[in-house]
Parts: C-alpha cells; sequence; structure tokens
C-alpha cells in the first residue's frame, strides 16, 4: 500500500506548531500493567526540547484520568489532557472540564455499562481497569483464546448497541460517553486552549484506533500523523516501532537538537 506522506516543515521562528501525543504505547513502552508505565526517556527530553520553544504548544492527550497523567509526567510548559480530552490542565496549573454538562450523562452511562464489562473479569488474564471517562479491558496477560472471547463479547454488546469500544494492541478501550474520542480532544486542544489562528501546523502521534480519529482529524487539516507501532493505522501516518524512534524521527525531520535540554 503506497504511503501518504504529509510535507515536512520544521517549526520555525513565528511559525505555531501544535504537538500532541498520546501516553501508552506511545511515548510510553507498554507495561505489565497500567500502574508501572512511564514516559520514555528519549520522549521526555524530546517534548521538553519542544515545550521550551518559542510558538510551540505541546500536549499530552490521554484516556487516562488527569490526575493520572499528571503523577506521570513532569514536563514544564505542556498542557495535559485525561479522559481522550474530556479534563485538562494548564501548563500553570488551572484545571478545567471541557464539558462539565456531561457529568449526570456519564453518571448514567457508567451504570448502564460497567456491570457489562465486570463480566470479563471472569476470563483469566483479563484485567479492567476503571478511568471515569472510559474503561479499558487489558489482554496482556491473557491467552489468545481469552482475547478472543473478550472481542467476541465485546463485538455483542456492540451489536446490542450497548457499548463501542476502540481496539488497541493490547487493550480495548470502551468510551462511556456517545462521541467521545480523541479527536474532540485534539480539536478542544488547538482550537480553544490554543486558539490556533490557522497559521501554524499540527502534529499527532499515537497508536491506536482512538488516536486514529485525532490522526485523521490532524491530516484533513494539512498536519502530520505519526502511528507508533507495527502498522500506519491511518494511510497518511508516518510508521514507527515505538517511543524511542518516535523521538528520533520527529528531531530528524523537524531538526530539533538536544541543546535546549535543562540541567
Amino acid at each position: 500500500m503506497r504511503m501518504e506522506m504529509s510535507v515536512v516543515t520544521a517549526p520555525g521562528a513565528g511559525r505555531e506548531t501544535i504537538w500532541m501525543f498520546d501516553f501508552d504505547g506511545t511515548i510510553s513502552e507498554f507495561a505489565p500493567s497500567p500502574g508501572e508505565a512511564e514516559i520514555h526517556p528519549a520522549c521526555r527530553d524530546l517534548i521538553r526540547d519542544l515545550a521550551a520553544r518559542p510558538f510551540q504548544r505541546v500536549a499530552i492527550l490521554s484516556s487516562r484520568l488527569l490526575d493520572d497523567v499528571v503523577r506521570r509526567v513532569h514536563i514544564p510548559g505542556v498542557y495535559l489532557g485525561g479522559g481522550s480530552g474530556m479534563e485538562w490542565m494548564r501548563p500553570g496549573g488551572g484545571r478545567f472540564l471541557a464539558d462539565p454538562a456531561q457529568l449526570a450523562p456519564l453518571k448514567k452511562s457508567r451504570q448502564a455499562i460497567l456491570p457489562s464489562l465486570r463480566k470479563l473479569e471472569r476470563i483469566p488474564g483479563i484485567d479492567l481497569e476503571d478511568k471515569r471517562w472510559s474503561a479499558a479491558v487489558h489482554v496482556q496477560r491473557a491467552s489468545k483464546a481469552g482475547r478472543y472471547l473478550a472481542e467476541m463479547y465485546l463485538g455483542q454488546l456492540h451489536r446490542r448497541r450497548i457499548l463501542r469500544f476502540f481496539p488497541g494492541r493490547d487493550a480495548f478501550e470502551i468510551p462511556f460517553l456517545a462521541g467521545m474520542n480523541k479527536a474532540v480532544g485534539a480539536k478542544m486542544f488547538a482550537g480553544v486552549l490554543c486558539r490556533s489562528r490557522g497559521a501554524g501546523s499540527m502534529v499527532y502521534a499515537g497508536d491506536g484506533e482512538n488516536d486514529a480519529m485525532a490522526m485523521k482529524w490532524v491530516v484533513r487539516k494539512g498536519g502530520m500523523a505519526f502511528a507508533v507501532g507495527k502498522e500506519a493505522i491511518v494511510p497518511a501516518a508516518r510508521l514507527v516501532p515505538g517511543p524511542a524512534t518516535l523521538a528520533a524521527e520527529i528531531r530528524r525531520l523537524f531538526g530539533i537538537s538536544t541543546t535546549q535540554l535543562a540541567g
């Protein structure tokens, strides 16, 4: 399959660039459990360099709880988004919800969906993670048969319109709100938090189907997407195998040196 590539334009003086990074599997290697995940040193240094440059707006956009992201990322000047962009923290520390009116529908949806998902915990090796805005069914420790059973069960719930889900490399992401995905979070960051005037460019890096929603939007807007893993989940994305390679490729393409590292 021929891959379409976006034109590479280095962030230069006076040119605004919006950078958005998924966390798990993108700037963090997959860990045996969600609680063990850490930002890769190469990605940490890259994001620190980007955030220190003029006109560069940087966000980490995760489906994790915002508090969880805050505990794992300690980089000045970076916006942090949790719940796929439903909750945010600015670089100065101020927090806010993207839409407080969604709290009531969220509570109702959680009550409707969670009991069905808890049945999956009966499958050996399956771990269910409640992330408030979504749930993740982790299959990394499950057998091939266990993964198959989990996917079949989720498919049945989807066909019955009980839930929808995003398949990932080692987990299935189940949002609790209709229309909730990372494209919504990306639009929030680019259009509301950054107040972009359309004079710059956007870059998004991710690894799962939820990220693919944001990647497609960024590419349609003339930006660039990086897919981390074994396959380009979006045809126009540049494929890199892991976090370290992602950091190195971005440095190479955009001419970002390490000279601005703080001590």
